[in-house]
């Protein structure tokens, strides 16, 4: 049965939901979004198994999830429920292609659009759109997290990490002189599903994956430059790098990680003590008792 609302049953409504997002907004702390005004989070040993695991636990449920952005040249962060400052370029359509809706990646191209769908484990497309989305085709059935730009071709990151499953690489979209449509080929492998990229002022892509930090140079070859990354569970979502490029920080759930380049450290950073998530004293025992500690 169709509910047919009066003009201002709709206004209440509306009014309604605008309340609710003010409240749940003016409920969080303020913060600055200058992350070199943020206070670094000590992260326990693994050796100490009892408070690793509530640091994973208490940090895992945290409501604040962090994106990355720069502005004027300086890394901020903001959280992810907000309107984002820095809006990546989107089209002036909705694309759709048979079941995919919901775009995760977007490239605008000469032609048109590079639009990437990403549902994860039900599948996933990469397509072309053109400029009015009125025409469409398939390019490939990579799993795209994010397009990025190197000597001026098209490049994105793609990959799917699912429960014992994670895996990913790094292709390029071009298209020759003698074709009319997009084509996708994969360039590197990537050890682990990717969850963001960044490029170096040298061309080294830095690219932040499910279970570590690797870099690729122009010989296409893959450096770890952190194994075993502690945000498992934390799902990194952008990165950027300092103005002077020797810090790479990467925006995921509870903190902003900071890694050094040049001393391969990471540091996790919150705004203040506000933002970090803590768990009842009773799970703190439990989960304590429960790894020996």
């Amino acid at each position: 049965m169709l509910i047919s609302w009066s003009p201002a049953r709709r206004l209440i409504l509306s009014a309604s939901f605008l309340l609710l997002t003010l409240c749940l907004r003016a409920a969080e702390p303020e913060y600055l979004r200058d992350i070199a005004k943020w206070q670094e989070v000590a992260v326990p040993s693994e050796s100490d198994q009892g408070a690793w695991m509530v640091w994973s636990y208490a940090a895992s449920y945290s409501k604040h999830e962090w994106r990355v952005f720069t502005k004027d040249s300086q890394p901020q962060a903001q959280l992810s429920q907000e309107i984002l400052e820095k809006r990546p370029d989107r089209p002036n359509f909705t694309p759709e292609a048979g079941r995919f809706r919901g775009a995760s990646a977007y490239a605008v191209v000469d032609d048109g659009w590079l639009v990437g769908f990403n549902q994860g484990e039900f599948g996933a497309a990469l397509y072309w759109f053109s400029h009015d989305g009125k025409s469409s085709y398939k390019i490939s059935d990579h799993q795209v997290v994010d397009f990025f730009s190197l000597s001026n071709s098209v490049y994105a990151i793609e990959g799917l990490a699912h429960l014992s499953l994670s895996q990913g690489s790094v292709i390029c979209i071009t298209r020759s002189n003698d074709s009319k449509h997009w084509q996708a080929t994969s360039v590197a492998k990537l050890p682990f599903a990717p969850y963001a990229v960044s490029v170096h002022r040298d061309g080294t892509l830095l690219i932040t994956l499910s279970d570590s930090l690797v870099a690729i140079g122009s010989d296409r070859k893959i450096r770890t430059l952190l194994p075993n990354a502690p945000w498992d569970g934390l799902f990194p979502n952008s990165s950027v790098l300092s103005q002077n490029g020797q810090k790479l920080y990467i925006g995921m759930r509870q903190f902003v990680g900071e890694f050094d380049l040049i001393t391969k450290k990471l540091r996790l950073l919150i705004p203040s003590k506000q933002f970090l998530n803590k768990l009842p004293k009773k799970d703190e025992d439990r989960i304590h008792k429960q790894y020996g500690g």
